[in-house]
């Protein structure tokens, strides 16, 4: 039989690499053995201020000083998953536990409020799905690096030389340190990462142990008593008054803006009240916002940015902004409220939902746009911090957009600068941010008669029960005829003429069709009696010359009016009540030397 030497050489070849492998597996086991024995099985777990602190003993590898911890924390902002440019997935996570500072101020040098954590996988799926902030997540071997700068070379006798020689030294490693947990397969190859979550629902009534995780980077995990007690303590102390502030950053950042400070050029936060969710087909497709101010009123002629919105005709003009959990047609009573066939379903939900309904401020619309949001939604009721947003209008409204790039997270109240401007306006009884001051800075365009009655806002307004009366800050937006010759008609019984139209007036609350009816606007246009004003062209063109005044002011934005309007309910024929509020106009008149 012959022999092939070559073939035998192969052999030995696959053999010895067999040989290999199993020598260095072996080892592997033994070293993770022997660190658990060393450890008596148990993993030692550094707190967030440690890992803050970190870049004081790590090692240096490969120019990058790098060392692995375990790390316990609670999840506070929720990020979207984006691809690098290599086409892997990437997460961040902003994690904080009980060590870190309450009170962190970025422009002094003390313990951060947060922990960030950047999370790469080869698979979107192998990411943690954070699906609510305040969860709680567990990283072993969480790679930290703290690069060197860059040194700057320079030629000397030919040959290029280091400005500073000395590369030992820890001056050379002032760079901003690094919370990297590669997970699962990575770098497009056979490499698998040393790092691994597991992720723990933050609900408070419980049982957690090895089978209670959410999510999981591993079918294999390790769990013992130890991290049973950690979870334990960190969900108790988060939902403990001692927590209070951390979740939220306690200072006000450079991009911070109140509702009423938006500009539709620049991206902006939020620290806002999820006052309702808005869905277009199951999905959440807009969040109304609420922190007490009023949103800039945009003019009519302001051209839209339809961008923000899938198709800009499903929002309808003055609907979203203004969020009125009441048709102004109902009147809030029990008794309306139990004859349920009689009330829009919408309107009913809306009044049994209502609860503590805010009477001041615009409910800012928040359109989601370019991705699924509906898993990882914030709900009703909630504070919130909205963070890089854009603006935009639509419908004469401004209105927000939350895209792929934003990200929220959870606060446990509003801002303390944004509410103590709250309960100063109520206190101040101030209905409008934006409009100028009632005598001082209007225009005065219009007068009233009844100055003791109290101010409110249009949301205010229509949570009232009939029959009432309310002095109204608001704008005049549309007139009812729109043609201003159609607004005297003849009476059928008497055979005079009247003034009979509708006004659509809005604040940042809400909007409201007033009748003006024939005594009132009498009142109301005081020295032009009601004619025929097809046969009369003076009277019209004085009437249109008070139509542009009331419309439009001085620059299409601040023609601000004070009205007072009463809201009663009719009775029909046969002396039946209809459940139908009217609102009427009384007491006001146009001022003669304002137009």
């Amino acid at each position: 039989m012959n022999f092939d030497p070559l073939w035998s050489r192969r052999t030995i070849i696959i053999v010895i690499i067999i040989v290999i492998i199993i020598v260095i597996i072996t080892v592997i086991v033994i070293l993770i053995m022997a660190s658990k024995k060393a450890t008596g099985g148990k993993y030692e777990y550094h707190t967030l201020r440690q890992l803050s602190e970190i870049k004081e003993r790590a090692t240096t590898l490969g120019g990058i000083r790098t060392e692995r911890a375990h790390v316990y924390g609670i999840v506070s902002e929720i990020y979207q998953p984006q691809l690098t440019r290599t086409g892997d997935s990437y997460l961040k996570i902003k994690v904080f536990d009980e060590t870190l500072s309450a009170d962190y101020d970025e422009n002094r040098a003390n313990t951060p409020a947060f922990i960030e954590i950047m999370c790469f996988a080869n698979r979107k799926e192998d990411l943690p799905v954070l699906a609510r902030p305040g969860d709680v997540i567990r990283f072993h071997r969480l790679e930290c690096s703290f690069y060197r700068p860059k040194q700057k070379a320079q030629m000397n006798g030919g040959q290029y030389q280091q400005q500073n020689n000395n590369n030992n030294n820890e001056n050379n490693f002032k760079g901003t340190i690094q919370f990297i947990a590669k997970i699962g397969q990575f770098s497009r190859g056979n490499a698998y990462s040393k790092t691994h979550f597991v992720l723990f629902s933050g609900e408070q009534a419980q049982i957690i142990d090895q089978d209670s995780p959410k999510q999981k980077s591993s079918n294999d995990i390790t769990f013992m008593e130890e991290d049973q007690k950690r979870i334990e303590q960190l969900i108790r102390w988060k939902n403990s008054p001692e927590c209070l502030g951390m979740p939220k950053i306690a200072y006000l950042g450079k991009y911070d803006r109140r509702i009423q400070d938006i500009v539709r050029e620049k991206n902006y936060d939020l620290h806002v009240k999820i006052v309702d969710v808005g869905y277009r087909d199951g999905y959440p497709e807009v969040i109304f916002v609420w922190d007490g101010s009023d949103a800039e009123p945009m003019s009519l002629a302001t051209p839209d940015f339809p961008q923000l919105l899938d198709d800009p005709n499903q929002a309808e003009p003055h609907g979203p902004m203004y969020w009125i959990p009441i048709d102004q047609d109902i009147n809030p009573t029990q008794t309306v409220i139990e004859r349920g066939e009689d009330v829009p379903p919408s309107t009913r939900r809306l009044l049994e939902e209502m609860g503590d309904v805010v009477l001041y401020g615009s409910a800012f619309p928040v359109y989601i746009r370019g991705f699924d949001f509906n898993d990882v939604m914030p709900k009703k009721g909630q504070w919130v911090k909205l963070r890089n947003l854009t603006a935009g209008v639509h419908g004469a409204q401004l209105n927000g957009a939350f895209f792929a790039n934003s990200k929220w997270m959870v606060e446990v109240s509003g801002h303390p600068t944004w509410m103590d401007q709250v309960q100063f306006r109520q206190k101040a009884n101030i209905v409008a941010n934006w409009a100028p001051n009632v005598g001082v800075d209007s225009p005065n365009v219009t007068m009233i008669k009844h100055p003791q009655v109290k101010w409110d806002t249009i949301r205010s307004a229509l949570l009232k029960e009939a029959p009432n009366r309310h002095r109204l800050y608001v704008r005049a937006q549309q007139f009812w005829p729109e043609e201003v010759k159609d607004w005297c008609v003849k009476n059928p019984v008497t055979n005079e003429w009247e003034y009979l139209f509708k006004i659509l007036v809005e604040d940042a609350t809400g909007i409201l069709r007033v009748t003006v009816s024939p005594e009132e606007g009498k009142y109301f246009f005081r020295g032009l009696p009601p004619c025929d004003l097809n046969a009369n062209r003076a009277t019209l063109h004085q009437l249109r010359t008070r139509k542009h005044a009331l419309l439009n002011g001085s620059n299409g934005i601040d023609n601000w009016i004070q009205i007072c309007v009463r809201q009663f309910i009719p009775r029909k024929r046969n002396n039946r009540k209809d459940e139908k509020r009217t609102w009427e106009l009384f007491g006001t008149s146009m001022v003669k030397d304002k137009f």
